[in-house]
């Protein structure tokens, strides 16, 4: 793995409490030092660019997009398009939008399974994660074992 895309809402930051969730820094870190190539992409207009740097994490990141309306393929082709899908993986919260869209692109996927749409069950085979975690923690810890 060479890069690696981060759903913003409710993956690495809550909306509700206007923070990081539990574990967002120390996977950001783990994977800066490890060389890895970060993204972030997620729906928002220039409000969550404020909250990235509000947050102190615009270091972590070579390529921030956000974008009002659906999650589709263009918002993450050119991400993709810099080491391959074979090289890239997405992780997300939510099988049905950021996560289909990485498998629809031959990305391996992560599915963080917390929060709002933890029972979200995938509808069809393009919405199955490669992988299912708790938390990021968990993620990280994963995320280790792959590199």
């Amino acid at each position: 793995m060479k890069t690696v895309i981060f759903d913003w809402k409710r993956t690495l930051y809550s909306p509700e409490d206007k923070d990081l969730i539990d574990g967002a820094v120390g996977i950001l870190s783990f994977l800066k030092d490890k060389g890895m190539y970060l993204a972030v992409v997620g729906k928002g207009d220039t409000d969550m660019y404020d909250e990235v740097d509000r947050l102190g994490v615009r270091d972590y990141f070579s390529h921030i997009a956000f974008r009002e309306g659906s999650k589709d393929v263009e918002l993450f082709e050119e991400v993709v398009n810099k080491a391959g899908p074979d090289q890239t993986i997405f992780i997300g919260d939510r099988v049905r939008s950021e996560l289909e869209v990485g498998n629809t692109l031959g990305c391996k996927t992560i599915w963080v399974r917390q929060g709002k749409f933890a029972d979200e069950e995938p509808e069809n085979k393009n919405q199955e994660p490669t992988y299912t975690v708790a938390s990021l923690l968990e993620a990280r810890s994963l995320l280790g074992a792959l590199l």
